[in-house]
Order: C-alpha cells, then structure tokens, then sequence
C-alpha cells in the first residue's frame, strides 16, 4: 500500500476582501452623513426663504439662533452672554473668517440682533443665512 504524503505546513493565509468592501461602505456612508451634518449643522434650524440667496463666504464661522432662542456657535451651546468672547477666540485664531448668523424663521428678533451685536463687537464681519424659496 502507498503511502499518501500529507502537508505539515500551516496555511496562515487572511482574505481582506470582504474586510476592505465593508471599510469602503462604512467610509461611504460616513462621508454622505459628514455632507449632510456640515451643511446644516446638525441643528433644526428653519431659516427664512429667499427668492435669489447668496453663496456663502468659504471661511465662515456659524451661528445658529434657534427659535427657542438658544445659541450654538460652530454647532456648540454658547450662552448669548458669551457669544462675543467666542467668536473674538475665534477671529484671533483665523482674522479673515465671516460670521453667518443662521437664525431660525421664528426665532425671536432679540435673540438675532443680540447674535449680531455680539459678532459686531467681535469685529466680524457678518452675513445671514437665508433658504431657497
């Protein structure tokens, strides 16, 4: 009878194809939900509709008033009391930089023009987000 010579040899051999396909959908998926994040900034914020609204500067810090008149600076809850000292860091660190105020349609009138004295104060300059009709 023949002997069957078997291997002794490990075979230490990883497929990182189905590894590498779920990566590539995870960073798909991460890049649609960062697209979707950044361009409202995460917040409800119902801006008022425009029949012709402008582009928005490239180098813009963002502030949100919300109609329950709370304020989120770069997507961060900042007490309108110190709004101002906030977006003076912020213009220290980068002085070319706008300040959108993105005011909820139904927010109050009070709650925007603090935002907006506040970024004056800061010596920005400032733009408003407005919706497309």
């Amino acid at each position: 009878m023949a002997k069957v010579k078997q291997s002794k040899e490990v075979f230490a051999e990883i497929n990182i194809t189905p590894l590498t396909d779920v990566c590539l959908v995870l960073l798909v998926i991460f890049m649609v939900t960062a697209t979707v994040l950044t361009s409202t900034g995460g917040l409800d914020v119902d801006t008022p509709k425009a029949s012709n609204p402008q582009e928005l500067p490239p180098k813009s810090v963002e502030c949100a008033v919300t109609k329950d008149g709370n304020v989120f600076v770069d997507g961060q809850s900042v007490p309108i009391s110190e709004v101002k000292n906030v977006l003076a860091s912020k213009l220290n660190e980068s002085p070319n930089v706008t300040v959108v105020i993105n005011a909820d349609a139904d927010a109050a009138y009070r709650y925007v023009a603090a935002v907006m004295d506040a970024s004056s104060l800061a010596g920005a300059k400032i733009t408003m987000a407005v919706g497309r009709e």
